[in-house]
C-alpha cells in the first residue's frame, strides 16, 4: 500500500485566473476616483474655510474699506491726468470759485460774498478776487495778490493804486510804520504768512499701528435700508458694523500727530477726547460698498492749550453714493457744538444783545452739504445746502452756496497800475487814501438814505 502510494501520482489541475477585460483599467479608475474624491472633499473644506474668512466681520468691512481707498485713488490719479501734475502736487496750480450767500435772523438784507482764487505753487504766484454784495448789488471788492513772500493788497473801488508789503513779520513792519502811530502798536505775537509752505509727506500709516487691538468690529444682526432724500429717496441694502474706537489709542495718534506738525507751541497744544468713539458703516451687501459713515453718538473733543481747553462737540455721517464709483456724489451732514468763548468777544459787547443767563454761551453749527466729480474728473463741486450758526443772545445765521475747484489753465497776473509799500506810506498818501475811502463811504449812505 505505501509502495503503491508512493507510485501513484495526483495530477491537480492547473487553475489559470480568467483575465477580465478592462480589469487593470478599474482597478485605476477606483484609485483615480477615490483620489478625486479625496481631493473634493480637500477642496470643499479649503472653500468653506476660506469663505468663512473671506465673508468674518472683519474681513467684510477692510474689503470695503479698500474699495473706497481704490475708487478715491483713482479719481487722484484720473485729476493728476488732467491737471498734469504728479502725486503730492494735485493743488499746486488750481483754480476755486466759491459763490456763498449769508442771511438770518438778525440780518435786515442778504450778504454775498463771491471769490475766485488761482494758485500757481510752481511760480510761486496766487491771486484772489472777492467780491461783497448787498441784496446782489455790489458794496466793496477787495484784490489780494501774492508772489514769493510779498503780498499785494487791491481796492479797485476806492484806489486805483496797489499797496505792497512783506509777509513776513507784517507786526514789526507796522509798528514802524505811520500807521501804529494813529491807530497804535500792536503788542502780542509775531504775525507771518506763508502763501507757498513747503510740502510734508505724511505716512497715514503710522498712525494706525496697532489698530487691531484698539478697533473691534461687530457685525450687527439685522440689515437696513438706507434711504436718500437729496436722491428722490433712493434705497442701498446695507448690512451694518459696529466699531469701537479706543480713546486712548486715538488720544496717542493725537499727540503723534503734534509732534510730527511744525505748529508754533505745539508744545502746550493738547487735543484729546474723554470717550471711546462709536461708529457705523453701512456696508451694501451686493457688492461690498460702504454707503454711509454715522457716529453712533456724539463725542467731545477738547482742544486747546494745557491751561485753557474749549470742548467741541460732533455728531453726524457721510454716505457715498454715484454709480461707476461711490465717490462721484458724497453727501456730508455735521453738527458741532463749541462755546461762544472760543471767539473772543468781550462780555460788554455781548451784553448789547441780552444778559447772560448763567448758563455758558454755545455756538451750534449744522451743516449740510454735498460733493459731486464731473465726468472727466477735471472739476469738483460742492454744493453747500445749508450751513446753520445758532448763537446764543444773538440769533442763527444761514450760509448757502456753492463751490468750484479745477486745475489752473491759465497764468496769475500781477495786478495792473501803481504799487506803493504799505508801511512806508507817508502822511501825504495817507491823507489822500483816507480822504477817497470817506468819500465813497458818503455816497453809500447818500445813497441809503433815499431808500430809508
Amino acid at each position: 500500500m505505501g509502495i503503491f502510494m508512493e507510485q501513484m501520482e495526483i495530477q491537480i489541475p492547473e487553475i489559470k485566473e480568467k483575465k477580465q477585460r478592462g480589469g487593470g483599467n478599474r482597478r485605476n479608475w477606483k484609485i483615480a476616483a477615490g483620489v478625486l474624491a479625496g481631493c473634493i472633499v480637500i477642496f470643499l473644506a479649503a472653500v468653506l474655510v476660506f469663505a468663512r474668512w473671506y465673508y468674518s466681520e472683519e474681513n467684510v468691512f477692510l474689503r470695503a474699506c479698500r474699495n473706497l481707498a481704490e475708487e478715491a485713488l483713482e479719481c487722484r490719479e484720473l485729476w493728476e491726468e488732467a491737471a498734469g501734475s504728479g502725486p503730492g502736487e494735485e493743488f499746486d496750480r488750481v483754480k476755486l470759485t466759491t459763490v456763498c450767500n449769508l442771511s438770518g435772523d438778525e440780518l435786515p438784507m442778504t450778504l454775498g460774498v463771491d471769490t475766485v482764487l488761482t494758485r500757481d505753487a510752481d511760480a510761486r504766484k496766487m491771486k484772489s478776487c472777492t467780491k461783497f454784495s448787498v441784496s446782489n448789488s455790489k458794496l466793496l471788492e477787495v484784490e489780494v495778490y501774492g508772489e514769493d513772500k510779498t503780498l499785494t493788497v487791491t481796492l479797485p473801488d476806492f484806489i486805483e493804486k496797489n499797496f505792497a508789503f512783506d509777509a513776513e513779520h507784517i507786526d514789526v513792519q507796522y509798528n514802524n510804520s505811520l500807521f501804529a502811530r494813529i491807530f497804535g502798536t500792536l503788542e502780542e505775537g509775531e504775525i507771518s504768512i506763508d502763501l507757498f509752505p513747503e510740502k510734508e509727506t505724511v505716512s497715514w500709516a503710522q498712525y494706525l499701528e496697532g489698530w487691531k487691538e484698539n478697533i473691534q468690529i461687530e457685525k450687527l444682526d439685522k440689515t437696513t435700508d438706507i434711504s436718500i432724500p437729496e436722491k428722490d429717496n433712493v434705497q442701498y441694502r446695507c448690512s451694518q458694523y459696529h466699531l469701537t474706537i479706543s480713546a486712548e489709542w486715538m488720544n496717542e495718534r493725537f499727540a503723534d500727530w503734534l509732534e510730527a506738525e511744525s505748529l508754533p507751541g505745539k508744545e502746550e497744544i493738547v487735543a484729546e477726547i474723554a470717550q471711546d468713539i462709536e461708529v457705523v458703516f453701512a456696508i451694501e451687501d451686493k457688492n461690498d460698498r460702504i454707503v454711509r459713515i454715522a457716529l453712533e453718538e456724539p463725542f467731545v473733543v477738547y482742544v486747546g492749550m494745557e491751561e485753557e481747553q474749549i470742548a467741541v462737540g460732533l455728531s453726524g455721517d457721510i454716505c457715498f453714493l454715484g454709480e461707476s464709483r461711490s465717490v462721484d456724489d458724497i453727501l456730508v451732514s455735521l453738527q458741532t457744538e463749541l462755546p461762544l468763548t472760543v471767539l473772543g468777544l468781550d462780555e460788554r459787547l455781548l451784553s448789547v444783545f441780552g444778559n447772560n443767563s448763567g448758563t455758558e454761551d454755545k455756538i451750534v453749527l449744522d451743516l449740510r452739504g454735498e460733493m459731486l466729480y464731473n465726468e472727466n474728473d477735471i472739476c469738483v463741486t460742492s454744493n453747500l445746502h445749508k450751513l446753520t450758526v445758532s448763537v446764543d443772545r444773538i440769533g442763527s445765521f444761514k450760509l448757502t452756496g456753492k463751490l468750484e475747484l479745477e486745475p489752473l489753465r491759465e497764468e496769475v497776473e500781477a495786478p495792473a497800475g501803481e504799487t506803493i509799500q504799505l508801511f512806508e506810506m507817508t502822511e501825504e498818501e495817507y491823507r489822500d487814501l483816507r480822504e477817497q475811502i470817506m468819500k465813497k463811504v458818503w455816497r453809500w449812505l447818500k445813497a441809503l438814505s433815499v431808500f430809508g
